[in-house]
């Protein structure tokens, strides 16, 4: 019951926060298009100033919409495939340290498949679920190893994503403590940033949770604390393999490079040039830092407002910042659909509902 609530505040906060935003698009476009017609928006009727408003906004967004390069938007999407494809071979590593091992053919559809949930299941773990149950499957149901895994396999992505975060601000130190907005931005990123570290510390910490009298106790008390011990002790195996943790974190990269390069390509079909490459890469690291916080449904409304608030400091307006973060979701949107396809095709290799949330 709590999980069902917990999704479904989750999607009022997504559609709260789009409609707040497609609001305030709305009366902005409105109010230009009032003094451009010397009208006194204080002498129409609520029912004209409506009218008005949602005629006049949605058509904004269409006209921003309908602009876009077919070929540039092609290349979006095409560069939102790319990191899927190198995320399996980082998977492949990872698994291998485990002792798992797995075709590269049935990773590639096990992760299709994750993509495919994490796009249209409540919850932003819904995927990665799903994923340690398909290869637990594939490994003789060696459920915490696999779990151990995916947790890793996400964990090593986002360090990756604050590395560059870092990275771009300290190399912009100068342009983020001028901008009001981009330095509050950049402080809950370094918010996440400390906090995904510490928990990161915590988790290889031996003997962590002896420093605190009665935590072991009461951890023994847990449903299935015998699995959760051993995906501990799975996700520590991983501080003996600097090589691995170094070419994962490499490929992390190209990762993040690329998924930006989606963005920038659909500005670029959206006919965006005051934006630089440059302002690409200091502000989607930041956008994706704060949007990894499973505050809403796939970030809907907070990725939307981040892009609103800082690519309006380098010119785009607010309708074609709305439609490029749109479009990029969609671009990445278009390889979850494509799992869906796996899904339908491996379906039967997942354990029975009753049996998922069970343990060894």
């Amino acid at each position: 019951m709590k999980k069902k609530l917990g999704a479904l505040l989750r999607v009022v906060v997504s559609v709260g926060i789009l409609a707040y935003l497609f609001n305030g698009i709305f009366h902005k476009e409105a109010l230009d298009y009032f003094q451009a017609h010397n009208i006194d928006p204080d002498a129409l009727s609520w029912s004209e100033r409506a009218r008005i408003v949602w005629s006049v906004g949605p058509q904004a967004l269409w006209d921003a919409l309908r602009k876009v390069d077919a070929l540039w938007l092609a290349a979006a999407v095409i560069c939102a495939g790319i990191p899927a494809v190198l995320g399996i071979l980082r998977w492949k590593w990872i698994l291998h340290v485990q002792g798992l091992e797995v075709k590269f053919s049935r990773l590639f559809s096990i992760s299709f498949i994750g993509l495919f949930f994490n796009a249209f299941m409540l919850g932003s773990t819904g995927g990665d679920v799903v994923k340690a149950w398909y290869v637990a499957h594939e490994t003789h149901h060696k459920k915490a190893e696999a779990i151990a895994t995916v947790v890793v396999d996400r964990l090593i992505g986002l360090l990756a994503l604050f590395v560059i975060a870092l990275f771009m601000m300290a190399l912009y130190h100068a342009r983020v403590f001028d901008d009001p907005k981009l330095f509050w931005f950049s402080i809950a990123t370094l918010g996440v940033v400390v906090s995904t570290v510490m928990g990161t510390v915590v988790g290889l910490w031996v003997g962590f949770v002896d420093k605190f009298p009665g935590l072991r106790s009461w951890l023994q008390r847990l449903p299935h604390y015998g699995m959760l011990r051993r995906m501990v002790d799975a996700y520590r195996v991983y501080a003996s393999h600097p090589v691995i943790l170094t070419k994962t974190l490499l490929i992390s990269f190209a990762v993040h490079f690329f998924s930006m390069l989606s963005i920038w390509c659909v500005g670029r079909g959206l006919g965006v040039l005051s934006a630089k490459i440059t302002d690409y890469f200091l502000y989607l690291p930041i956008i994706n830092s704060v949007t990894a916080v499973p505050i809403t449904i796939s970030g809907f409304g907070v990725r939307e407002g981040m892009y609103i608030k800082m690519f309006h400091e380098v010119g785009v307006a607010e309708p074609v910042a709305l439609v490029m973060s749109l479009l990029g979701y969609l671009s990445a949107l278009f390889w979850s659909i494509v799992g869906g396809g796996f899904f339908l095709t491996h379906r039967k290799e997942l354990p029975p509902t009753d049996q998922m949330g069970q343990a060894e």
